[in-house]
């Protein structure tokens, strides 16, 4: 029992061509496709995949940035749709944090949030394992997520405790 969060990514993966001459030739929707054994039409080739790209555990600072800053500060269990500059954001904002290390500043920027079985509400050696895991997990996803193609991502957060 507790806090648990997952970021997942839907992103949608096109075989299409529009050069009427030539066929799809994407690998990957090829190798998709053919592992999962759909069948896709002709006329519109895309599939779709959905993971959960990052999972944290009782990290209640993040949580509460999520609510805050996607969930219009509601917090209900809900789908929240998070946007790249969303991510942005919460990359920038958890750079800053470690960079200085500074307990007042973490308050102020990215502080613990209280709740039900939601963990520690200290800045402690936990809380900065947590901003270190979000970091390196967003800064991976913003280089696969780019401004040029991130019309094909739908990402989203939810949390269950």
């Amino acid at each position: 029992m507790g806090l648990d969060m997952y970021l997942s990514v839907r992103e949608r993966i096109s075989n299409w061509n529009f050069d009427v001459e030539a066929k799809g030739n994407n690998d990957r929707f090829t190798a998709i496709v053919a592992a999962s054994g759909i069948t896709v039409k002709e006329s519109y080739p895309v599939v779709e995949i959905k993971n959960t790209e990052i999972y944290w555990r009782k990290a209640n600072q993040i949580h509460g940035w999520f609510i805050e800053h996607c969930g219009g500060g509601e917090d209900e269990g809900q789908y929240m749709p998070v946007s790249r500059d969303d991510l942005v954001k919460l990359h920038d904002t958890c750079t800053m944090l470690l960079d200085s290390k500074s307990r007042a500043l973490a308050n102020e920027m990215l502080p613990p949030t209280p709740g039900f079985f939601f963990g520690t509400y200290e800045i402690d050696d936990w809380y900065w394992k947590d901003l270190e895991h979000t970091h390196k997990e967003i800064g991976e996803l913003l280089d696969r997520v780019t401004d040029e193609n991130k019309w094909n991502f739908e990402i989203e957060y939810y949390a269950s405790w």
